[in-house]
């Protein structure tokens, strides 16, 4: 990518391609391109020099660090999710809480004691459970008792507005509070343990007078409800009025366990990955996750992603300002390598009718070119080898832009099967001789058929399998083309280590000293293609990206290439999936390189700081990138944004919640979430439509120019 560099000027809609028609050099003298052509050479030495160890520059030592902190954090989840080191322990959670990091009552240690939950469902109904106890020989019961007033007397008999006795060995009930009367009670819950007592769930009245194992009182007010709330409002249900019944007074959380702990941060790492920071924070939220434990687990993701994907990105990215091209070299060295191709291929290369054009997202060259009796490979071969020249040569100088290559021929039936044809037109009258012409041809056969033999030879001794062949020979050259697939093809990619070159290569070898004699002089031509290998592998390309879009009733279309990057970080961020969310981050970046531009490190610490408004630290390392700010500015501003939206959606998540539950919302929650995944979707896929079109202006505006010149001659 050499968006870095003066092919960017602020918004990527207002660049201007580079772009040299046949008019334009028809008026204007012939260039003098010696002067680029040494700054090439000069630059392609010094990337061609000495390579400096992998973890060398801040990048390398940042990378270092980044690994050792992603050890570090997945053996903390490992450990605690498994329950292997401190499973119940609650030390850590018990020393946090009432702190600075979790502001609030501490938490309660119910280790190994007896303890009952009492909650608000959905439903606005009671749940109590109970923990730490077994189901075996216990019931709970619970009561609802109204609070003695001043104007009663404490000798009033007053029967109880709800008595719940729980089945037997349940540790688990529910009270419905729709028949009792709207006003503030004690609500008294009482485990018995039933060992020795002869009771059923429809008679348990030897309990009366007996002492609870374990009890708890807590003050709650039950009152009609308006249900819909936020919902109604939008219009998802209708408003209704139905009894519920609310907790007064707040109970002390019970501490988190390690294990716990760990359980759920493997829940927030999936949820941050799927839907992002708000998701994972408001899942988190809503299940009473303390908040530290949420900002821990959000921003060690930040730092491993930060820590690790941007030093690679920088590497894949950024060229030094020396090493940078500009939109005339850029230029320059893809017509240098076309034209060099071209001659291999003993093709005429035609300069004038060939448009090269240099974009800020993507390189579009049209190749036009003529064939000789020399020349052997169809179109789609020599579009495949000039292709991977070019991404090679892009390679050497850092060029990571997209790059499409079409190529189209002026004489298509000229070359080596049509040159019997020539001189034919200059024949004066008829040959009586024929007897040298049908030697040559006896000799020409004799050749392809010891060639069909080597061939066939060669492939039975190989893991692969041959399909078919083409031999044609003249005075000057044999040529072969050869189609084959792996032998095995279940196991092709761990056993076939032999590329097409390779085989190109073998065969050369192979039928030169065995056919030596024969051939003479002659050329070995060699084409061999394998039917299981992409596009994209015959041309090395390190990215193969399908571009389409609809305009009007035309699909435009066409494949580009990105070159290949050797090494771990090729490998790394030139597999499909990295390579396609960083294609989409590439393209976000430059949309808002003139904000960066314009403020700079603090404009960087907001843009990822701020919800919805960026992918987090991956969006702003790219954006670094393309405003070409200093590695250490850049790492640091993602890493004061990325924190900060840590933390300010961990100790912000149970604020939105408790607002969500005031209103009657709480409901709607899991659709916030399913909606915030479901918008995270479809941005990635806008941002890929935007960027596909973009990529595709040139073509859109040719196909909507020969629309209406089509539609102006009907």
């Amino acid at each position: 990518m050499s968006g870095e560099g003066e092919a960017i000027n602020g918004d990527i809609e207002e660049s201007e391609p580079l772009s040299i028609s046949s008019e334009e050099e028809a008026d204007e003298p012939l260039l003098d391109y010696s002067e680029i052509d040494e700054e090439l050479d000069r630059i392609r030495e010094r990337r061609e020099g000495v390579k400096r160890p992998f973890f060398s520059g801040p990048e390398g030592k940042t990378l270092a660090f980044g690994l050792v902190t992603a050890l570090i954090f997945s053996a903390i989840i490992l450990l605690s999710s498994t329950g292997v080191v401190m499973a119940d322990s609650i030390a850590v959670d018990q020393a946090l809480s009432g702190t600075l990091l979790d502001p609030g009552e501490e938490c309660e240690d119910r280790t190994g004691v007896a303890w009952l939950n009492i909650w608000v469902g959905e439903d606005h109904d009671m749940r109590i459970r109970l923990y730490n106890m077994g189901p075996e020989n216990i019931v709970i019961h619970a009561r609802l008792v109204e609070p003695i007033g001043d104007n009663i007397g404490r000798d009033t008999v007053r029967e109880d507005p709800l008595i719940l006795n729980g089945s037997l060995n349940q540790t688990e009930i529910r009270l419905d509070t729709h028949e009792v009367p709207d006003s503030e009670y004690t609500q008294i819950i009482k485990v018995y343990n039933t060992t020795g007592f002869n009771l059923t769930n429809d008679n348990q009245t030897a309990l009366i007078g007996e002492k609870a194992a374990l009890d708890a009182e807590r003050q709650v007010r039950v009152k009609d409800i308006e249900t819909g709330g936020f919902l109604s409002l939008i219009g998802i249900s209708e408003q209704s009025v139905s009894k519920g019944i609310e907790l007064i007074d707040e109970e002390a959380r019970a501490c988190w366990t390690v294990q716990s702990l760990g359980t759920w941060s493997i829940a927030l790492m999936g949820a941050e990955w799927a839907g992002g920071r708000e998701t994972a924070m408001l899942a988190g939220g809503s299940a009473g996750v303390p908040p530290w434990w949420m900002a821990f687990v959000s921003l060690f993701m930040s730092v491993v992603f930060l820590f690790i994907q941007y030093p690679l990105m920088y590497r894949l990215y950024h060229r030094d300002d020396d090493d940078l091209l500009s939109d005339e070299q850029t230029f320059r060295l893809i017509e240098r390598t076309l034209e060099s191709t071209c001659e291999g291929l003993h093709l005429r290369y035609d300069s004038e009718m060939t448009e090269i054009e240099v974009k800020p997202l993507i390189i579009s060259i049209h190749v036009c070119y003529e064939n000789t009796d020399r020349s052997f490979s169809d179109r789609e071969s020599v579009r495949a080898r000039l292709l991977k020249d070019v991404l090679s040569e892009f390679a050497v100088f850092g060029e990571m832009r997209s790059t499409e290559l079409d190529v189209r021929t002026l004489q298509d039936r000229r070359g080596v099967h049509q040159s019997i044809r020539e001189g034919l037109e200059s024949m004066e009258g008829p040959v009586e001789d024929y007897s040298s012409f049908f030697t040559d041809l006896n000799n020409y056969a004799r050749i392809d058929d010891s060639i069909r033999e080597v061939v066939r030879g060669w492939f039975s001794e190989q893991p692969l399998r041959h399909l078919k062949d083409n031999v044609t020979s003249d005075d000057f050259a044999v040529y072969l083309r050869v189609n084959y697939r792996p032998g095995n093809q279940i196991f092709s990619f761990f056993r076939n280590t032999l590329s097409y070159e390779d085989v190109q290569r073998e065969l050369r070898k192979t039928i030169r000293e065995k056919l030596g004699g024969m051939l003479g002089e002659r050329r070995v031509i060699v084409s061999a293609v394998s039917d299981v290998d992409t596009r994209a592998d015959r041309v090395a390309a390190g990215r193969a990206e399908k571009l389409s879009v609809k305009e009007g009733d035309e699909t435009v279309a066409t494949e580009a290439f990105v070159a290949k990057q050797e090494g771990i970080t090729g490998t790394l961020l030139q597999n499909e999936f990295v390579a396609d969310i960083l294609s989409s981050v590439e393209f976000i970046a430059h949309q808002n390189r003139r904000r960066i531009d314009r403020y700079g490190f603090f404009g960087l610490i907001v843009f990822v700081w701020i919800p919805f408004m960026a992918s987090g630290v991956l969006v702003g390392a790219m954006l670094g990138l393309v405003a070409r700010m200093r590695f250490e500015t850049v790492l640091s501003a993602c890493l004061i944004g990325g924190t900060a939206a840590s933390i300010t959606w961990a100790y912000t998540a149970k604020g939105i919640i408790e607002v969500m539950e005031r209103y009657h919302a709480e409901a709607l929650l899991p659709v916030i979430i399913g909606l915030v995944v479901v918008m995270a979707m479809l941005h990635v896929r806008s941002n890929k439509q935007h960027r596909q079109r973009e990529l595709l202006k040139t073509r859109i505006a040719s196909a909507k120019s020969a629309q209406l010149q089509m539609q102006s001659e009907d």
